[in-house]
């Protein structure tokens, strides 16, 4: 299940095709509107982030050498981070979604009910929510497809995913564009992401991609019902037979 929660007049828009999507420098950087504290990742742009420190039973130095000099240790406060190149072109654009984690689970699911979390009032009054997102994905892909100026990099891992949230405060390793501060988990986000080249922009810096219409594939509601309404899952097992999927269990 994907869905997006913002205000009414850009879910319309959504539910009209139009895809807004705005730069990870731009949600790095971003300040003085409305939301903005939840928006805004000062990590948003970094790719690597590298720090000394004693972790398992391993201690870990940052040291770097300039040629013709001896090699300077850094000291155990030192963090190294390695930016995206390019952040300004690179694009994202957020959805929430339900699905199981890389450990199976799903995310605040309890004894078969899921409850979203209060604080997705804080991004807007309304919640579209995409019912046929194979049929989504197909649009997205043909507009993208053939548009001249978006392009692809390893740096993307893929362009699309459900977002890791992990401990920053202790992590040293790749971040990249899906990856996010732990404290942020309650959002459920899923990402989609590629370049866009300057000609491609906005006088904002933002890219507009027209997908065609979604109304026959998406529905909206207040977010006031969809925090406050516990949604019912049921979790299901599939063995395949013959090419097909196979229930086995429930």
């Amino acid at each position: 299940m994907l869905f997006k929660v913002a205000n009414l007049d850009r879910l319309q828009a959504l539910q009209g095709g139009l895809l807004y999507m705005n730069s990870v420098d731009y949600f790095a950087k971003l300040e003085g509107e409305a939301g903005a504290a939840l928006r805004r990742d000062e990590l948003e742009n970094v790719y690597l982030k590298l720090s000394s420190g004693k972790r398992d039973g391993v201690v870990s130095e940052l040291a770097f050498q300039v040629q013709g000099h001896d090699e300077i240790v850094l000291n155990p406060e030192a963090v190294m981070t390695l930016n995206l190149p390019r952040p300004e072109t690179v694009m994202v654009y957020c959805l929430g979604s339900v699905s199981a984690g890389h450990d199976g689970q799903i995310l605040g699911l309890d004894n078969g009910m899921l409850q979203f979390s209060e604080r997705f009032k804080e991004f807007g009054t309304h919640v579209l929510r995409i019912t046929n997102n194979v049929e989504f994905s197909k649009r997205l892909s043909h507009a993208i497809a053939n548009h001249p100026h978006l392009y692809n990099s390893p740096f993307f891992e893929g362009g699309y995913g459900q977002v890791d949230y992990v401990d920053l405060s202790d992590y040293r390793g790749p971040i990249g564009l899906f990856r996010k501060p732990i404290e942020y988990a309650w959002q459920r986000e899923y990402r989609l992401c590629f370049g866009a080249e300057p000609e491609a922009l906005n006088n904002r810096g933002a890219l507009e991609l027209n997908i065609g219409d979604l109304s026959d594939i998406t529905q909206i509601t207040t977010v006031e019902s969809f925090t406050s309404n516990p949604l019912a899952l049921t979790k299901k097992s599939y063995r395949i037979a013959e090419g097909k999927p196979v229930q086995v269990s429930s």
